[in-house]
């Protein structure tokens, strides 16, 4: 298939219908789901397991396929660690297994995404240098209660096709902590409508750079199916012992494995 063939799903009739039909439904779904959280949130019942339901739907609403390699690790508290490609991480990541994310502030703003990110129990810090003090202090506050938090070292989205940066700071709360497990994990968007998402196609799952938000989301609903690959990798050995930057170097390295093997079509190692 090439790049034509793939811009012509993207369009047309077919696909304004396509996604005109996904945001109903995902507005409809939303709505029952943020009922229903804020119902058990009233009772004081724990909510995660509606969550998982809640992004799972909207999952399959969006024609997402998320195929999992390993699984969260069972100690708690649990720190997990993923490259960062696009808002769709989250419904990903959430549809996977209840777990609560580190976001920067901005995202309680965003439309749709902020509002599953506050369902989803988030963390959210300012990224400044000055806070990130603060920013320590309400992980470990969460991990304090035995929870699974995932973030994004890299801070921000990247292309799909290589990874950025890893940011220590926010490692400094596995380091300070005693008993926390840092889990690296991968993920990837690996094909469309069964068939492999090279180089040049993964502009349309990423989401980066000055793109924006609402145009790149309204050509995603227009497309087919969707295979996102998540893989949890072995946590990290002796984590507890390293300093920030050494967790950081680490983490990615195995990120950086594990992602090489998504896009060529290699189940990771566990």
């Amino acid at each position: 298939m090439t790049n034509v063939g793939i811009a012509t799903m993207s369009g047309g009739l077919a696909g304004l219908g396509l996604a005109t039909t996904r945001v109903v439904l995902a507005v409809l779904w939303t709505t029952v789901g943020a009922t229903a959280c804020f119902v058990l949130s009233i009772c004081r019942a724990d909510s995660a397991g509606m969550r998982v339901i809640l992004y799972r739907g909207l999952c399959r609403i969006f024609g997402i396929t998320v195929v999992v390699h390993g699984e969260p690790h069972r100690s708690r508290p649990l720190l997990i660690a993923s490259n960062h490609i696009s808002y769709l991480d989250i419904l990903a990541f959430g549809a996977v297994a209840e777990l609560e994310f580190v976001s920067k502030a901005e995202v309680a703003s965003w439309p749709v995404i902020g509002l599953l990110a506050k369902l989803g129990d988030t963390v959210f810090i300012e990224r400044l240098r000055t806070r990130t003090l603060k920013a320590g202090q309400y992980m470990a506050a969460r991990l304090g209660k035995n929870r699974t938090l995932l973030f994004f070292p890299e801070a921000t989205s990247g292309d799909g096709n290589r990874l950025l940066p890893f940011k220590s700071a926010l490692f400094t709360v596995a380091h300070a902590m005693d008993g926390v497990t840092v889990q690296p994990a991968t993920i990837a968007y690996t094909r469309l409508n069964g068939l492999p998402v090279g180089f040049g196609w993964r502009a349309f799952f990423a989401w980066y750079g000055d793109m924006p938000l609402m145009s790149h989301a309204w050509r995603f609903l227009q497309l087919g199916q969707t295979t996102v690959e998540i893989a949890l990798l072995p946590p990290l050995d002796n984590a507890g012992e390293m300093d920030r930057k050494d967790l950081a170097v680490a983490t990615k390295q195995a990120v950086q494995i594990g992602f090489n093997q998504l896009l060529s079509g290699q189940p990771p190692h566990q």
